[in-house]
């Protein structure tokens, strides 16, 4: 019970990793859709000073345009994959990590009535304790169908015959976790990374979309701080200061998202 309710948990943290990751990049998305909204409809050039020359503007509203058109891309992808991670993470709960409880016909496999003595061999209704060697289980890294079949026709022979049963019936994995295999994932961290596909490419290109957004919006911001300061304030230096304060977030960026 407890080994499933640690896989069931499994689950939500992977998915709330998704959920988390995508619900932040919609915020700032939100948030700087504002902000380029200001940008193009409050802060246009040319409205309270001389206009900029024609190419600068035409830059300048390509980068605008550019930034808005990544942004709407950006929180479609950030919006569905944060949908499809938790009705992805909904149907593992209820469909395949569910909690381990018996069914009525595993309860009858279980349970001990008075005529299974019937059901037994003689050897084993016959047998005086501490005289017959009772069964042992298999050694950690020993493998049972690696042996010779004289000697485990010769393990199966001490074996009583209910032991038999109830690892045949009752120790199987059907219904619960698989059997432990080394070097192997468990089952759920399988099934899971096969239903990832539904959302993987939408969170990796919201990543691509939210670059490509700040990329066009860093741009088009130091082209309107540039315009703005020369043309309006008359001030060189403000022009300049910001436009490097501009160009070394954007050259931050491309190192953490690209070449890193």
């Amino acid at each position: 019970m407890a080994q499933a309710a640690q896989y069931r948990q499994d689950i939500r943290d992977l998915t709330a990793l998704t959920v988390t990751k995508m619900d932040t990049y919609h915020v700032i998305g939100v948030i700087f859709f504002v902000l380029n909204f200001q940008l193009i409809m409050a802060g246009r050039l040319g409205v309270h000073g001389p206009s900029p020359p024609g190419y600068i503007l035409g830059i300048y509203w390509v980068c605008s345009t550019s930034a808005l058109m990544f942004l709407c891309v950006l929180i479609w992808f950030t919006l569905h994959a944060s949908a499809r991670a938790t009705a992805g993470m909904a149907h593992m709960l209820t469909r395949s990590v569910r909690l381990p409880i018996p069914t009525p016909k595993q309860l009858d496999k279980a349970r001990r009535t008075g005529n299974m003595f019937e059901k037994q061999r003689v050897t084993d209704i016959l047998r005086v304790p501490f005289v017959v060697p009772a069964p042992k289980e298999a050694e950690e890294g020993t493998d049972p169908a690696k042996k010779s079949g004289s000697g485990k026709t010769g393990a199966q022979r001490r074996m009583p015959k209910w032991y038999q049963d109830e690892s045949k019936d009752l120790h199987t994995s059907k219904g619960g976790a698989p059997a432990a295999v080394r070097g192997a994932n468990p089952e759920h961290f399988e099934l899971y990374r096969g239903l990832q596909q539904e959302w993987a490419v939408h969170d990796c290109y919201a990543r691509i979309g939210i670059l490509y957004f700040f990329s066009h919006w860093i741009t088009a911001a130091a082209i309107y701080t540039q315009c703005h300061c020369f043309g309006e304030l008359r001030g060189i230096w403000p022009a300049w200061s910001c436009s490097v304060v501009f160009c070394t977030a954007h050259w931050c960026m491309l190192k953490l998202d690209i070449q890193e």
